[in-house]
């Protein structure tokens, strides 16, 4: 199990810069902090041991954009058979993660990541005719929790049923707030069940939490000045990138 003892400056300066990447994309966006960091950390630790580290930042920052809104009440509604099923399934996903090989776990995130950037750059939707229906959103969920648990992947499919609820920005990302609070909690409460967190790695997010903020804060900044639009695309290429990478880290 990773710790702190083992990890020299180098890697700690690594990690720092991270997580002020993963909070930049955040505060420029609102959404890509699991999944800038889990990515980059992959690279550095085991994919499990990357996973444990991001789950307490993931939950802070979400907690507050869960709340940072006034639309709450109304996602719940829409959404709540999602979010029951997505909550059910993070069980045996989290199941396949732990029986499951670290190279595998990294296939499965890369596959995503290439399908996630693809399906972005072609600016192609998917929208479900009856999303608010409970088997339509049963099926989402299930899938949703499923990846969840194995990859801390969020956003697919859940993309899906954001694209077909016709949100406005802001209803967006108060409710991907809420439902990757509600993944991460999860996450972490299974993963100290299973005592694969240890002080160590808590102490490590704790710091984490330092550059995701200052990031945030510069993300937010930048947002003013750089096009959104550019970043977006700049940003999935990156990740279609990166999970080319990855696929080629496991090959060789």
């Amino acid at each position: 199990m990773l710790s702190l003892s083992n990890i020299d400056y180098i890697t700690l300066v690594q990690v720092i810069f991270i997580f002020l990447a993963g909070g930049m994309v955040k505060g420029l966006i609102g959404v890509g902090l699991p999944t800038v960091t889990l990515t980059l950390l992959s690279f550095i630790f085991d994919i499990k041991d990357s996973i444990s580290i991001i789950l307490l930042p993931i939950i802070l920052t979400n907690l507050y954009q869960m709340f940072d809104g006034k639309f709450l009440r109304k996602i719940i509604n829409d959404t709540r058979f999602f979010l029951i099923s997505s909550f059910i399934f993070i069980f045996p996903g989290f199941y396949f993660l732990t029986i499951m090989k670290s190279n595998m776990i990294l296939f499965v995130l890369a596959l995503l990541l290439i399908l996630n950037s693809f399906l972005s750059l072609i600016k192609y939707e998917i929208k479900l005719k009856n999303y608010r229906s409970k088997s339509t959103q049963f099926i989402v969920g299930s899938m949703t929790g499923l990846t969840t648990g194995i990859t801390s992947i969020y956003t697919m499919p859940f993309v899906f049923l954001i694209q077909s609820l016709k949100y406005s920005k802001d209803q967006v990302i108060q409710l991907m707030g809420l439902a990757f609070f509600i993944f991460a909690s999860m996450q972490f409460v299974l993963f100290s069940s299973f005592n694969m967190i240890n002080l160590d790695k808590l102490i490590l997010s704790s710091i984490s939490c330092v550059p995701i903020l200052a990031g945030v804060y510069f993300g937010g900044f930048l947002r003013k000045k750089l096009s959104e639009i550019l970043f977006k695309k700049l940003f999935n290429y990156m990740l279609g990138l990166m999970g080319l990478v990855l696929i080629l880290k496991i090959i060789f």
